[in-house]
């Protein structure tokens, strides 16, 4: 774990939705820092919160539904939660950039690729119009789709689901931010595009040397690009370590079941784990830990009082009160 100040750092965010006079609880008090230069991989279930957490940062949660009920976003060590609506446009596409899951929702299907780099870098960086069209051809060419002006002038529509993402990745890197936020961009992609977009990306990183927050649900894809993991959980953050002990010694029983229900060739022969039991309600804020009424380890203390993540040797993480004994799943 690096030994400088966080890019961003979040202590105990909550946010609760209320839809129709019932609250659902998306984050139950998330504490995560992330740094420059290092992709952090953050992986869950769906539901868990990750979205939740990305929206959170880019000030992008839905109002009036959603709550903020307790925490604190620096950038920085600028608090991003104090911040107004026109204080926040600054900071993103500029300073913090996020890549969505599903490129087509968010290409205006209006515009040419073209235009709709050309407006955030006219907007943002202050060009004229040629300054951004070479611009907007200089970072197509850098995400792959050519310089020649073909994809500059098509449709979103026009584009196949691979090349819809790279032009979402050009976007988002468009004015340099410092922090990217990758939610899930490989999600709709077949095996080769998957593989693409993650060496896309961490060339990207390595050349701008962008600090970067990648969301997934595949413990495959963040073992794949990852430098750093945490594990998320009905919105509590479980564990959190370096991507190599992570998955060599999981100190949490969740990312322990998580890492053992996946195929692995050093298990050749045993059945697959499961983990027994539901996710917890999104109405439901227990007392003790979110994970104990499916937790195989669970005792009488998981139940009345919520662990702590805290360190349980340098840089590795774990909210759990029976964390040494986990490896004995």
């Amino acid at each position: 774990m690096s030994t400088a100040e966080p890019l961003i750092a979040i202590e105990n965010l909550r946010v609760q939705f209320t839809q129709e006079g019932q609250k659902a609880f998306a984050l139950r008090g998330i504490d995560i820092s992330f740094y420059k230069d290092e992709i952090h991989g953050l992986v869950g279930e769906s539901g868990s919160g990750k979205t939740v957490t990305a929206m959170s940062i880019m000030g992008l949660l839905p109002r009036p539904a959603a709550k903020l009920l307790s925490g604190s976003i620096r950038y920085e060590g600028k608090e991003l939660l104090s911040l107004s609506e026109d204080e926040l446009r600054r900071y993103r596409g500029n300073k913090i950039a996020m890549v969505f899951q599903e490129p087509a929702k968010y290409l205006n299907p209006a515009f040419t690729v073209g235009e709709q780099i050309r407006e955030m870098v006219m907007l943002h960086m202050g060009l004229d119009r040629s300054q951004a069209d070479a611009r907007a051809r200089e970072l197509l060419g850098l995400v792959g789709l050519g310089e020649d002006g073909r994809v500059l002038g098509a449709y979103p529509h026009e584009l196949s689901s691979g090349m819809k993402q790279r032009a979402m990745i050009a976007i988002a890197i468009s004015c340099n931010p410092d922090f990217l936020i990758a939610d899930e961009p490989t999600t709709s992609l077949d095996v080769t595009l998957q593989l693409q977009i993650l060496k896309l990306l961490r060339r990207l990183k390595n050349m701008k040397r962008m600090g970067m927050l990648f969301i997934s649900h595949d413990l495959s894809v963040i073992k794949e690009i990852a430098d750093r993991v945490s594990v998320i959980y009905a919105g509590k953050i479980v564990e959190s370590a370096s991507k190599a002990r992570l998955f060599e010694h999981p100190m949490h029983p969740y990312t322990r079941l998580l890492l053992m229900s996946i195929p692995d060739a050093r298990r050749r022969g045993k059945r697959l784990a499961a983990i027994a039991g539901q996710v917890l309600e999104a109405r439901e804020d227990p007392q003790g830990c979110v994970f104990a009424p499916r937790c195989p380890m669970a005792k009488e203390l998981c139940s009345g009082e919520s662990p702590k993540l805290i360190a349980h040797e340098p840089g590795h993480m774990s909210a759990c009160h029976f964390a040494e004994e986990a490896w004995n799943l």
